[in-house]
C-alpha cells in the first residue's frame, strides 16, 4: 500500500503526490507554479494505544502502593 496520495493540479493538470497522513498541506505546482493544498484530514496521525492500557492503568495504583508500603514497616 502506497504512503501517498496523487492530487492533479487544477490549473495544468500534472499529478502530484501527498503524503497520506499528512492534511492541508499547501503546495506550488513545479510546472505553472499554482497554489493549492491536499484534501483536511482530522485524526490522522494520532499514536494508537496498546491494547494494554486500560489493565495497567487499572493495575498502577496498587503496584504504587506496593513500592510504597516497603519503606514504611508498619
Amino acid at each position: 500500500m502506497a504512503d501517498h496520495q496523487e492530487k492533479a493540479c487544477p490549473s495544468c493538470g500534472q499529478r502530484l503526490r501527498f503524503p497520506k497522513n499528512v492534511g492541508g498541506i499547501v503546495m506550488a505546482c513545479p510546472s505553472c507554479k499554482q497554489k493549492f493544498h491536499s484534501d483536511f484530514k482530522i485524526g490522522v496521525g494520532q499514536r494508537k494505544h496498546s491494547p494494554g492500557v486500560a489493565v495497567t492503568l487499572f493495575e498502577l495504583p496498587g503496584r504504587v502502593l506496593a513500592r510504597i508500603v516497603r519503606f514504611f514497616p508498619w
